[in-house]
């Protein structure tokens, strides 16, 4: 795995944590796939020796200096939102949902409580719609969504990062009706 993946890697998983997507938990699956794929990183392999009950106390030290190597910064909002929706939109591409518009399902919840980002307010404003009549669905922005440009992260990296947002997804497609939020 070249340094360029692996800052991709981590400025994708830190963004993730900074949006609430990622716990420390979920770290050592991360840090992990990393290692599978050639990272080498001393951080990275004491994070992947964690457990997943491993809180902020463990994880932090070991993601600040592994971000700190690799110049890691968390872009705003709006730019965390499109960089998360590529990742999702990798992870959907590689491993079709059961749900009418996932990308949708998923960027909708990055938009509350402060609506910063423009693409996940507009998905919040789709997601009530999705399984109701009450509106027509735009499926052409689905699909604008799903053809966002790739990572070229591996699949495995691609799936250890996407795994904590899709596991926000519904796991069968919800009944017809009006859903409140």
């Amino acid at each position: 795995m070249d340094d360029a993946s692996v800052r991709t890697a981590l400025l994708v998983a830190r963004t993730a944590e900074s949006r609430g997507c990622l716990r420390p938990g979920d770290w050592p699956d991360v840090a992990v796939s990393l290692l599978l794929e050639g990272a080498e990183n001393p951080a990275i392999a004491e994070l992947a020796g964690l457990s997943r009950q491993a809180n902020g106390w463990d994880t932090e030290p070991l993601v600040a200096a592994a971000c700190e190597r690799h110049e890691i910064l968390v872009p705003n909002c709006d730019e965390s939102t499109i960089l998360l929706a590529r990742l999702m939109a990798d992870d959907v591409r590689a491993r079709p949902t059961v749900v009418t518009a996932p990308m949708t399902r998923l960027l909708a919840g990055l938009a509350p409580p402060d609506f910063e980002s423009d693409l996940a307010s507009r998905c919040f404003t789709a997601e009530e719609y999705l399984d109701c009549g009450c509106a027509e669905v735009d499926l052409g922005f689905e699909a604008e969504l799903q053809s966002m440009p790739t990572l070229g992260l591996s699949a495995p990296v691609t799936q250890a990062l996407a795994r904590p947002l899709r596991s926000t997804l519904p796991t069968t497609q919800p009944a017809y009706g009006h859903h409140e939020h």
